[in-house]
């Protein structure tokens, strides 16, 4: 289940994307936290698993005809297409009138993702 990012999910959301080698250094971890925060159009969210444990995230840009996943963070035992397909979809479903789309780096995903559904 997605849940919208707030303030006291800080750390957990910290603890998340330091998976990513570029979040390693707290500078950068703090600065892609501000970015998402401080920003119109860019949107956060937690992934809840069925244990009711925070155990991904997913960044986005919001415009007008899409959604563009900037990032999606699993943790190491949630690392499988499964989950990204249940988050995928979860998005989808916010936005049904935009198309899922990604960048450079997530295109791949989003482009398993299609392919599994048809989306």
């Amino acid at each position: 289940m997605l849940v919208k990012y707030r303030d006291d999910y800080e750390k957990t959301t910290m603890g998340l994307l330091s998976f990513l080698p570029d979040f390693h250094n707290m500078k950068h971890l703090k600065a892609e936290m501000d970015w998402y925060t401080d920003g119109s159009g860019r949107q956060m969210y937690l992934w809840r698993n069925n244990h009711n444990q925070f155990t991904g995230v997913v960044g986005f840009e919001l415009e007008d005809q899409f959604v563009l996943i900037r990032l999606l963070v699993l943790s190491p035992q949630e690392r499988n297409d499964s989950t990204r397909k249940a988050i995928l979809d979860a998005v989808a479903e916010l936005f049904p009138e935009k198309r899922v789309m990604g960048t450079i780096a997530t295109t791949p995903m989003i482009m398993r993702w299609r392919n599994i559904d048809g989306h």
